[in-house]
């Protein structure tokens, strides 16, 4: 399989020569201004196909022409990301960035390389930078949606979602997250109903306990609706997320009447 992407790369970089060797030779300055992101597009051939080595490989070539070019770091960022080099990564991103701190691409694949790597405040503070760059920009409030569910902070993650529907109300995974969002918060809820039952009674606890708020577990449903009409494919997995919250409810109860008994 090696020899194949070998083989492959050979013909697209003799290719790339053959062309090259008329422009080159129209302007001198051709080799150095567009040699790099030649590369990043081969490379990112490579890359889409699920084939990181390669692309580092192509990229490797590329780089002697324009070390520093953007788009060819960005490729590398991401080849690195996929092979799972993520500090790495990181470097190829910062590269750029010294040169322009707000670029939303940039920041988005340094979100990315750090939260592979669990450094998940770190990668939410880049998605930030983006979108206080771009505000629009998608990926950048998809990512921090994503990283606020794995913070366990859910309303801001609903919210980003939110932006993202309102934007691309098609988008059927941003409603799915969006309906995670809100199921997370259904739980963190009854979670609390519980611990309110299990000191019911003892000194300095409530007298009273409030009505459960079923809203986030309808809005997370409508969420789920959502996305099902707009990708029937997903309906069993969503599916078995509400067996698996329905679940949850039932051990819930069970387990505050048999406090509500001792």
């Amino acid at each position: 399989m090696k020899v194949k992407w070998v083989v492959i790369l050979a013909l697209l970089l003799v290719g790339t020569a053959f062309f090259l060797s008329d422009r080159i030779a129209e302007d001198p300055e051709y080799l150095n201004k567009h040699v790099a992101g030649t590369g990043a597009t081969v490379a990112g051939v490579f890359l889409s196909s699920g084939h990181a080595e390669p692309a580092l490989d192509c990229i490797e070539f590329f780089a002697a022409a324009d070390p520093d070019n953007p788009d060819l770091l960005w490729v590398k960022g991401d080849a690195l990301s996929a092979a799972g080099r993520y500090e790495e990564a990181v470097v190829c991103y910062d590269t750029v960035l010294l040169n322009d701190p707000d670029d939303p691409r940039m920041l988005v694949g340094k979100a990315e390389a750090l939260s592979m790597a669990g450094e998940l405040e770190e990668a939410l503070e880049a998605c930030e930078q983006a979108l206080a760059s771009e505000p629009e920009a998608m990926a950048a409030l998809d990512k921090a949606g994503y990283l606020n569910l794995r913070l366990g902070r859910y309303l801001e993650a609903a919210d980003y979602y939110d932006t993202i529907t309102e934007a691309r109300p098609e988008n059927a995974a941003a409603w799915i997250r969006r309906g995670d969002a809100f199921l997370y918060i259904s739980i963190r809820q009854e979670e609390e109903l519980k611990e309110t039952y299990r000191t019911l009674g003892t000194p300095g606890a409530r007298t009273a306990v409030a009505p459960l708020n079923v809203d986030p577990y309808m809005e997370a449903m409508e969420c789920y609706n959502h996305a099902i009409a707009l990708d029937p494919k997903t309906a069993p997995l969503l599916a078995a997320r509400l067996v698996a919250r329905s679940e949850i409810t039932m051990k819930t109860c069970e387990e505050i009447l048999e406090n509500l008994g001792k």
